[in-house]
């Protein structure tokens, strides 16, 4: 992402334009990485088009400029007022000049009306504040340049995803759908021996199982699919898929651990059942950084908590993996993993509702239920939140507490944050 540093001042309040010129090259020194771009305007000014980016960071170096800060911000997807007059964050002595020239004021009465009116606009106080915008910034313009895959269709029991692919057009990402019979293709072509994917995997999950139920051809199998998988993912040059996983079982192997194999180990992301939401919520937490990832099904406690399982998971260091049967079927390779415990983000994505819920909870050990495989309970900060807020039965997790990034990357994407 390239990011356009803008200063702006006026000559009522900064007459001396060689000081203008003094300020503006320390902080740009201080503040612009090697590569961005830098403009000084003067109140009234044009901004020029070859400074033009994906981002705008805006910093007031005086007042009367605020119907110039409208103007321009309007030109930009991502914009973030910087409080450069705070001390500590431009060199000394600009920061109390810019005081004494009424920045102060001029930033919030920008940011009072482009919080209203710009869909991506956010304030940064602080330096460190500062690169958190910037990341946040670079992970909605990753997300809206994303693709996936719709693999077959959306598995008619999953009522709460949009049939509508438009709707997640609208987020900025680009859905294409392919027939089921090309990844049962890619599948019969991919022979085991011969393929690097099928031994890198196969190690993946052979070496850090403690039980393997399944045989070795059906071990084998299920490695032949997810790297099937993965080569289409390639072939399409998509971010990720969502897969109608069930209909793949005539073939007579999953592809559970290919789901896995995706969200734990790649850039990439896989949703079972042809659950577009979950596989666009799962990007959202990528673009953000978060590298692994489950979606699972919830099962409500009688003390508050929430179970949650499903038949692939993340493997852990130090953690039992056992690979047994698809619990639905008892065809191919699924994941039972022994979930961390600690704190969790749930997440999900409405894009039938233009909304989303983001939740913290503390992940725990429990009783194991006649349910999927990889089981593992939650205790929601606030568990009434999570069933008045719910948007469909497949939770999206984070084994860490995101949910502060997570809400403000949704709120940027223009969905509403269920609270």
């Amino acid at each position: 992402m390239n990011t356009c540093y803008l200063f702006i001042c006026s000559a009522r309040y900064w007459p001396e334009q060689e000081e203008q010129a003094a300020a503006f090259a320390a902080m740009r020194d201080c503040l612009v990485p090697e590569g961005d771009r830098a403009v000084l305007l003067r109140a009234g000014e044009a901004f020029p088009e070859s400074h033009r980016t994906d981002a705008l960071v805006v910093v007031p170096m005086s007042g009367a400029v605020q119907a110039d800060i409208l103007r321009i911000a309007a030109l930009f997807r991502y914009v973030i007022l910087y409080a450069g007059y705070v001390e500590g964050n431009l060199p000394a002595p600009w920061g109390e000049r810019m005081l004494l020239r009424n920045a102060a004021p001029t930033l919030m009465d920008c940011w009072g009306v482009l919080r209203r009116i710009h869909p991506a606009v956010q304030l940064a106080v602080s330096r460190g504040a500062l690169a958190d915008c910037l990341l946040l910034a670079k992970a909605a313009a990753a997300f809206s340049r994303s693709k996936l895959l719709l693999i077959g269709d959306i598995e008619p029991w999953v009522v709460s995803a949009s049939r509508d692919l438009s709707r997640y057009m609208a987020l900025g990402v680009t859905v294409e759908q392919v027939p089921q019979a090309e990844l049962a293709a890619l599948y019969e072509r991919t022979d085991f021996d011969s393929c690097a994917a099928c031994g890198k995997i196969y190690r993946h999950f052979a070496e850090n199982a403690v039980r393997k139920e399944p045989d070795e051809a059906g071990l084998r199998d299920a490695c032949r699919m997810a790297a099937a998988l993965c080569a289409l993912l390639e072939q399409y040059q998509a971010d990720g898929a969502a897969i109608a996983c069930f209909n793949l079982l005539k073939i007579g192997t999953t592809c559970c651990l290919g789901v896995s194999y995706l969200n734990d180990c790649t850039g990439k992301v896989a949703a079972c059942e042809g659950d577009l939401d979950s596989a666009v919520t799962m990007l959202l937490l990528k673009k953000l950084g978060v590298r692994r990832l489950w979606m699972a099904n919830p099962a409500l406690c009688p003390d508050g908590a929430v179970q949650f399982s499903h038949c692939t998971a993340p493997l852990w260091p130090q953690r039992a993996v056992t690979l047994r049967s698809h619990h639905e079927s008892g065809i191919g390779v699924s994941i039972q993993s022994e979930m961390p415990e600690g704190k969790v983000t749930a997440c999900r994505i409405s894009a039938a509702a233009g909304a989303a819920t983001v939740q913290a909870g503390t992940a725990r050990q429990g009783k194991r239920l006649p349910v999927c495989r990889s089981q593992m309970y939650v205790d929601f900060a606030d568990p009434d939140r999570y069933l008045r807020t719910a948007l469909g039965c497949h939770q999206v997790f984070a084994f860490e507490d995101c949910a502060g990034p997570a809400a403000a990357l949704a709120r940027m994407l223009g969905l509403q944050v269920e609270e």
